[in-house]
């Protein structure tokens, strides 16, 4: 029996992979999408803050990322679904009918499934305020009343205040202390009729939610409500599981891409370096966790503290028997060789130099990050001395980046290349606006991702552009690998192995440099195997197949192994080669 001196509050995280895609997923139309799922670590610390300050709070987290992933993982095991049957099927999952649902829009591309989730939630708990929140709608606050008639309110920026605020005047409206809620002096939150009031006034930009100065009154975020058995055992990054954090917030920093500066501010707020310790060893000896993944915007912005912090983990030994990563990266402009070395001491799987772009001129006048490159290179090789393994991210498409300028590259053991995503808020949308390529009202949410875009530019064409960027990870990454280039040929079939093969066996590229690098290491029998399961997922795997017709001039030894209906698909190199580039 529902006791309604509690507030019940179910948070909910959706899959940022696009409603069409997982769509196709579960009706098993594509049994390949992989759907990928993280800590949703600013649910969790919402959750932990609002329940230090009200003990009536009852929180419930519907993790459905997580879910769709381990559909994935037994999809064989599986019955084709409908997204709305499955949706049902899993929010009658939840006990206690909620008083508040909250949805963390943190991606567009989240944004249309959740849109199905409101109505879906709505008729099943007609009488519950639903609430949005996250990167997306603190950028289009306004259009969400537009597209749906069941979100009640929402969230724009940081929300622990917000929320605590918010939920008070809720429970108080349960109780019957008062007759509605009142959101008039609440920073950052709306409805439809703040928001008509505001536009009426010429105000078209959310006010943003207060900020939480003091880290610290998060506490321990609230673990507790994940299925930690399912974070333990699997990730998108590690052959086994791992769980994610946050030690800072904030960036000074003002890149032209991103729009973490936006949301969480230009000044960094940072945890107590006893906070960051006891949630360590809370998820080190409690949960069971190895691998920790650190979501910091700016990792070791506060040089000072952070070599404490590094000094104090190292002497105490919190970090035995744990694996850090970075998916954030380090800054060039923050980095020197001293601080590097606190870093890599916390035993990082690996560290990633963040540039963003090879060409200094884009450096500086497009991409607007200024990263001096020359001192890039400088700690990537410091790096290497240190025995870590060292990657970096690769964005194509800023608004006037020329092929000329995308084709200047670093030596780094893995580039991650992606497409710009233009996200809402950032300098590079705003152009790609201005431009007339993007129109603010008419925006395809579930085509935008960092693998592709939908409109062409007078530098390069969308179709130019996702070719480029698969082609320039497979030269990149594979045929043109730095590790095979440079000898350190242990290191790149690693490499191959942790990145790629572990996930995709299909991946011929993959399989096929690492056999190069065991037959360069004498290991002629793993080089034997590796080929002959290139052969059969060549014969077995549409996208094997697809590889092996654009790539497979670039694998040779796979010739004598291949009947001649695969050699007479080969093309003599990618599509990307005639629109200008060289690899």
């Amino acid at each position: 029996m529902k006791n309604n001196k509690n507030l019940d509050v179910l948070f909910i995280s959706p899959s940022t992979m696009p409603l069409y895609q997982q769509e196709q997923l579960l009706s098993q139309f594509n049994k390949n999408l992989r759907p990928t799922f993280e800590t949703p670590t600013g649910l969790i610390e919402l959750a932990s803050y609002t329940r230090n300050k009200y003990d009536y709070l009852n929180f419930t987290l519907l993790d459905i990322a997580q879910k769709l992933h381990f559909y994935y993982l037994n999809i064989e095991n599986e019955a084709p679904i409908t997204f709305e049957q499955y949706a049902i099927n899993i929010l009658n999952e939840i006990k206690n009918p909620p008083d508040i649902v909250g949805i963390s829009i943190l991606f567009s591309s989240a944004y249309m499934s959740s849109l199905k989730m409101a109505q879906l939630i709505k008729d099943k708990w007609p009488d519950c305020t639903l609430i949005f929140g996250g990167g997306h709608v603190t950028f289009y606050h306004d259009t969400v009343f537009k597209d749906s008639k069941f979100v009640d309110y929402v969230f724009v920026g940081e929300a622990e205040i917000s929320l605590a605020k918010f939920i008070q005047e809720v429970y108080d409206v349960k109780l019957g202390n008062k007759p509605n809620i009142d959101i008039s002096t609440i920073l950052g939150v709306y409805d439809e009729e703040k928001v008509k009031l505001e536009a009426s006034r010429g105000i078209t930009k959310g006010v943003f939610g207060e900020t939480l100065v003091d880290l610290d009154e998060i506490g321990l975020p609230a673990f507790d409500l994940l299925d930690i058995e399912a974070y333990r055992t699997h990730s998108n990054s590690f052959t086994t599981g791992s769980i994610g954090m946050m030690m800072d917030r904030g960036c000074p920093f003002s890149c032209t891409y991103c729009a973490s500066m936006i949301i969480h501010g230009s000044k960094i707020r940072t945890k107590s370096n006893q906070r960051i310790i006891d949630d360590l060893l809370y998820l080190r000896d409690e949960c069971g966790f190895v691998n920790i993944v650190l979501w910091d915007d700016l990792l070791a912005a506060r040089k000072n503290k952070f070599m404490e912090l590094a000094q104090r983990i190292n002497n105490e030994g919190v970090n035995k028997g744990l694996v850090f990563s970075m998916p954030s990266g380090l800054s060039v402009r923050v980095m020197d060789e001293n601080l590097l070395e606190y870093v890599c001491s916390l035993g990082f799987d690996y560290i990633r130099i963040m540039i963003e772009s090879g060409s200094q001129y884009a450096q500086e006048h497009i991409v607007k990050k200024r990263v001096n490159l020359t001192k890039a290179r400088d700690l990537i090789a410091h790096a290497r001395t240190l025995g870590v393994k060292v990657e970096t991210n690769i964005l194509f498409g800023f608004p006037n980046e020329t092929k000329q300028y995308m084709q200047e590259t670093i030596d780094v053991d893995w580039i991650q290349v992606f497409a710009l995503l233009p996200l809402p808020g950032t300098e590079a949308y705003d152009e790609f606006v201005a431009m007339g390529k993007i129109d603010p009202n008419d925006i395809d949410w579930d085509h935008c991702g960092y693998g592709s875009r939908e409109f062409d530019t007078k530098e390069i064409t969308a179709k130019e552009l996702t070719e480029l960027v698969y082609d320039v990870n497979i030269y990149t990454n594979f045929f043109g690998n730095r590790n095979m280039l440079n000898g350190r040929y242990e290191r790149a079939a690693k490499y191959f192995t942790d990145m790629v093969l572990w996930k995709y066996k299909f991946h011929i590229p993959a399989l096929y440099q690492r056999a190069m690098a065991y037959l360069q290491l004498n290991k002629n029998e793993e080089a034997q195997a590796d080929l002959q399961e290139a052969v059969a997922q060549i014969k077995s795997s549409q996208i094997a197949r697809n590889l092996w017709d654009r790539y497979g001039s670039e694998m040779p030894h796979l010739n004598n192994y291949l009947d001649e209906e695969y050699l007479k698909t080969v093309k003599p190199h990618p599509p990307s080669v005639d629109a200008g580039f060289r690899f």
